[in-house]
């Protein structure tokens, strides 16, 4: 966190000071909101000691607010994410044909729901430098705080066995994407990107949707 804290303030600082002699222009500085939906790739527990099953969560959901210094074609992006993330069950089914065969369709998923918290520092490129519809290209880092509730395989409505959720961890996050700003105004926008987080054993990967609006 601190190493987080302090690239921020390194990215920031240097941006301000930069800026005054690539445009002539002190940076200004904007606020929003946005709404994220994602697929996530997680890995889900374990039956019967067989390697973590992947691609069990689905779609998740959030929000956040951004803060945005402008500077002529390049910015940057410091923002503040919630998400929530459950169990598929028709995943969880497909995923658990390939180890125990057609009896998958007996089985369940009841709670395990993932909660992230996350702050990124992004940089924005302008791709053209359009008055009203304006592409870019997006990268970063961040810290996304996990957390995960207990997990209860069923069978037919039968608990078969109990996994407990972990306790709260930070993890190093990158992402790369790309995006559009609409300005009307206010600044619409549409980001897709492309988002993995360095957990343990296996890296997560996640594919947030990003939807928002920038004053």
């Amino acid at each position: 966190m601190r190493s987080f804290a302090l690239l921020t303030a390194l990215l920031v600082t240097t941006a301000a000071l930069a800026q005054p002699i690539v445009g002539g222009l002190a940076p200004s500085v904007h606020f929003g909101g946005h709404v994220n939906f994602m697929n996530a790739n997680f890995p889900g527990p374990q039956i019967n000691g067989a390697t973590a099953l992947k691609d069990v969560y689905g779609a998740g959901f959030g929000g956040g607010v951004h803060l945005d210094i402008q500077m002529a074609m390049l910015s940057l992006r410091i923002s503040g994410d919630y998400l929530s993330f459950s169990p598929d069950n028709d995943k969880y089914r497909k995923g658990l044909e390939g180890i125990i065969g057609t009896a998958a369709g007996q089985f369940s998923v009841d709670g395990g729901g993932i909660t992230m918290w996350s702050g990124n520092v992004n940089a924005k490129m302008a791709i053209l430098p359009l008055p009203i519809v304006k592409p870019y290209l997006t990268g970063g880092i961040g810290v996304a705080r996990l957390s995960s509730d207990n997990a209860k395989v069923m069978q037919n409505g039968v608990e078969t066995k109990a996994y407990p959720g972990f306790a709260t961890e930070s993890k190093t996050l990158w992402n790369i994407g790309v995006g559009v700003d609409l300005s009307i105004g206010v600044t619409l926008f549409l980001e897709v990107k492309y988002m993995w987080i360095m957990t343990d054993p296996e890296t997560s990967t996640l594919v947030p949707v990003t939807i928002g609006i920038t004053f």
